[in-house]
């Protein structure tokens, strides 16, 4: 728009409101006390509808952000990624590897993977991609080493324990006869990232809990085997979230979404 056009329309507002927003002086002009003072009150929803308009037109295009914990990314979608692109190779994909919750108004992400226990929200659309389930997994050669045949045979073990599935006081609770306090006096090691702690195992130093999920290259390359079978059932899962209303809005993030229920039923 032309500054007159601008001028024009300034004008009609302050006529609206009745009320002067501008001073206007010399090639100088400035907002009054009330200009200035609406302008604090609105600069807020602006600055929304400016960024809601910028992200509908992105999805116009053919381009999906999506956000993923990094353990996620690395061990389950990376691995299956060519077959999307293969699909879609006219799909820009654009991966954030993060844990962090979304703030779907103010980041530039369409969706996101999350790992929670099932809730009810008004304001995301939520949509489940699988349970989880654990087990524990060592290297072959760790296994031999500590003669590791039956579940109370962890006592002797270095246990790799992860922020997102910290759980091993239950598991061993419920597969082995070890006493509480039996169970606190075994050496563990604790990380942030499960990769972190998968690789660990895979370097022959403890036994990690985690999902099968985040496994199934080692397991199928030997590097990772289950010394014993003993599944335990969690109340989390891998959930797809995004803002309300944007699982109908079709394009590139309909696309994505529909890719990852078929990998997840494949699975």
């Amino acid at each position: 728009m032309t500054p007159g056009a601008v001028g024009q329309l300034i004008h009609k507002l302050e006529d609206w409101l009745e009320i002067k927003l501008f001073y206007r002086e010399v090639r100088k002009v400035s907002l009054t006390e009330a200009g200035a003072a609406y302008f604090g009150r609105i600069s807020s929803a602006l600055g929304q509808i400016s960024h809601a308009s910028i992200l509908l037109k992105k999805r116009s295009y053919n381009e999906v952000r999506i956000s993923m914990p990094p353990s996620f990314a690395r061990k389950w979608f990376v691995p299956r990624m060519v077959r999307f692109m293969d699909l879609h190779p006219e799909i820009r994909l654009n991966i954030d590897a993060s844990a962090a919750l979304v703030d779907f108004d103010n980041e530039s992400v369409d969706i996101a993977i999350r790992h929670f226990k099932a809730q009810e929200s008004n304001r995301f659309d939520v949509e489940l991609l699988f349970l989880d389930e654990l087990r524990i997994y060592c290297s072959p050669m760790y296994c031999e080493k500590l003669e590791l045949k039956q579940s109370v045979n962890l006592a002797k073990a270095t246990l790799l324990a992860t922020k997102i599935h910290p759980y091993w006081e239950r598991w061993l609770l419920q597969f082995t006869k070890l006493s509480g306090r039996e169970i606190g006096e075994i050496p563990t090691i604790n990380f942030d990232a499960s990769h972190l702690a998968v690789d660990t195992a895979k370097r022959h130093q403890g036994v990690v809990l985690t999902s099968t999920s985040l496994v199934e290259h080692e397991i199928a390359s030997g590097e990772l085997i289950e010394p014993f079978e003993a599944l335990l059932p969690v109340d989390e899962g891998y959930y797809l979230i995004g803002p309300k209303g944007s699982f109908a809005q079709g394009g590139a993030v309909e696309a994505l979404r529909f890719w990852l229920r078929q990998e997840c039923r494949v699975s």
